[in-house]
């Protein structure tokens, strides 16, 4: 069970951060894949839709999803997250039932729809909110991490987006073009396996500088929100924590220990 006191609504309202947190750190280590600073700046940056009913988006979901329940559950909004893995999103929707929703309230089935499939599916994926209506204000993208897909997602999003939107990149560091070899070498490992030899073809430049020139090239009014991920990560104490895993994802460059600061980045586009 997850239903920790932290303290009444009147607190949590005063203390949103901190309680965000304090859920967050609840979680095992394979939902918990974002740092703590990320969570908090994902949840700061959406402060400018309090006073509207946002519709919010992310592929991939764990931390994050604490982070825009939260939001959801105090100032209103749903949210739809799209994951290949339909156990994960079940077991934080328990999460976030336990430790947010009983005391604040609210019932996550009518917040949160989560999509157990390919967030760029025609008949099931992002482009679905067209025919539910929905117009979408915020995206979080952390999914399979190649630009090939984050292309297509981004693309999909921006069909049924808001006028004025926000997209949110996990990882912006990475320079995966077409398949993820650093992920298919962790999997690998597991069975004993040697890894094997990523394509110089495979090589793009960061995500966040490939987003960034594609959006600016689109859109006149866009804006490089400063977030605040990038003034506090460095003492955060989730990288400490979890040095062991993290040190072997290196080796297998799943993290870049020196590009740390565009772990995450955020546009504005109106």
């Amino acid at each position: 069970m997850y239903d920790f006191n932290f303290g009444p609504k009147e607190t949590i309202a005063q203390k949103p951060e901190e309680f965000l947190v304090f859920v967050k750190r609840l979680l095992p280590r394979w939902a918990n894949g974002i740092p703590d600073s990320e969570s908090v700046a994902i949840f700061r940056v959406l402060s400018e839709f309090r006073d509207k009913d946002a519709v919010l988006i992310e592929t991939g979901s764990g931390a994050s999803s604490v982070a825009l329940f939260l939001h959801c559950a105090l100032y209103g909004g749903k949210m739809y997250s799209w994951d290949t893995n339909a156990s994960k999103g079940a077991f934080l929707r328990s999460v976030v039932s336990d430790a947010i929703g009983r005391v604040l309230e609210v019932d996550v089935h009518k917040i949160w729809k989560f999509i157990g499939f390919d967030s760029t599916d025609e008949n099931i994926g992002i482009g679905t909110l067209k025919e539910l209506n929905q117009k979408a204000d915020f995206g979080f993208f952390d999914s399979w991490h190649t630009l090939e897909h984050l292309m297509k997602e981004v693309s999909v999003f921006e069909t049924v987006a808001s006028d004025t939107f926000i997209i949110a990149l996990d990882d912006a560091y990475y320079k995966k073009r077409y398949q993820n070899f650093s992920y298919i070498n962790m999997l690998r490992s597991k069975l004993g396996l040697s890894p094997v030899a990523e394509p110089a073809d495979n090589v793009c430049r960061p995500f966040h500088v490939e987003i960034d020139e594609y959006l600016r090239q689109k859109y006149q009014r866009l804006v490089k929100i400063e977030d605040s991920y990038k003034a506090n990560f460095e003492k955060d104490i989730f990288f400490e924590y979890y040095e062991s895993d993290r040190s072997f994802m290196n080796s297998l460059g799943m993290e870049e220990k020196e590009s740390l600061s565009h772990r995450f980045d955020a546009w504005r586009i109106s």
